[in-house]
């Protein structure tokens, strides 16, 4: 789980890191802020998820609520 959305996540910000470079240069700035945007939100979307599963984790074990 936590080694395999490590590499996700590194994934994700090398692929957002070229299209980003090559939007770029071919002129299109602003498509290269949207995709680099689109790619910050998905990995966000990943690490709330996996906020929520550690905080239900900790009400579970300490028996919260």
């Amino acid at each position: 789980m936590g080694l395999d959305l490590l590499f996700k996540i590194a994934g994700v910000g090398i692929l957002i890191s070229v299209f980003h470079t090559a939007l770029k240069q071919a002129g299109k700035e602003d498509m290269a802020h949207l995709c680099t945007l689109a790619g910050f939100a998905v990995v966000l979307v990943w690490v709330v998820q996996l906020l929520g599963r550690l905080f239900t984790t900790v009400q579970d074990v300490f028996k919260l609520f």
